[in-house]
């Protein structure tokens, strides 16, 4: 029912995690494709062995980014439903089947749910887990999405129609999860599920062990939000004036 895309790079104790919560899922219709573009380490055999007969582990060109290795994923991505977990986050041994009593094959939306948030301090292995706070995004609509990020990439469920044809676009520094989303909402709507079970593990910046991409680049935030303005215009007035909104606090005006 569920093919769920992990991108990697470089990071072999937060993957090991990232797939044991996927192996610890009470539901077992799923597969796993993880993707890495890095020959530095070894595939995760131990993390592995639990999926055996449920994963496939490519090796893509070296550094190509997160949205490539999405990329080549997309293309081998047959089952009637397609996510994304990034390999530093984890879902509940509950979340697939909790899904599954939520979707089916005549569902025309693209899922989304809420999700907790755990500060972690990643200078040892494992990381020192510090806070957890539960977040709940249900009042989120479509035109929301078009003015700010609302969803992370990891609580969204897309039907495998509507990522047909679809790519992350590669040549953007950040938010390709977002761009991806917005070219689907061109023709799909999205839908909340009311569960908690996505967890975004987030560090603070402190040594090379505690960067992620969402915390770095941070100076490109607004190119890159007036990019996506313009690759995808305001579907509506009620948008339009949300953006420019939005914009004028951060004193730039549209």
């Amino acid at each position: 029912m569920f093919t769920i895309i992990i991108p990697t790079h470089d990071r072999p104790f937060l993957l090991h995690r990232t797939l044991q919560s996927v192996a610890k899922q009470s539901f077992r219709d799923y597969r796993v494709i993880i993707v890495s573009d890095s020959s530095a380490y070894f595939p995760p055999y131990e993390a592995l062995k639990d999926l055996e007969g449920r994963y496939l582990f490519a090796l893509h060109n070296e550094g190509q980014g997160p949205a490539s290795s999405r990329n080549m994923a997309l293309k081998l991505a047959d089952t009637p439903f397609v996510m994304f977990l990034d390999d530093d986050d984890t879902i509940e041994p509950d979340h697939l089947a909790m899904l599954a009593k939520t979707l089916s094959p005549s569902t025309k939306k693209i899922a989304f749910c809420d999700f907790k948030v755990q500060e972690e301090d990643r200078t040892q292995q494992p990381p020192t887990q510090l806070k957890t706070s539960n977040i709940a995004i249900n009042g989120v609509t479509r035109n929301d999405v078009y003015v700010l990020n609302r969803i992370p990439n990891s609580c969204l469920v897309y039907p495998l129609e509507a990522i047909k044809g679809q790519q992350f676009d590669s040549s953007i520094i950040l938010y390709e999860d977002w761009d991806f989303l917005l070219k689907c909402l061109k023709k799909w709507d999205i839908f909340h599920v009311p569960i908690n079970s996505v967890v975004i593990h987030k560090s603070f910046v402190a040594g090379a062990e505690n960067v992620r991409r969402g915390n770095s680049n941070t100076d490109k935030l607004m190119e890159v939000t007036l990019e996506l303005y313009r690759r995808h215009p305001a579907p509506n007035q009620q948008v339009q004036g949300a953006r420019r909104d939005l914009m004028a606090r951060a004193g730039v005006v549209l």
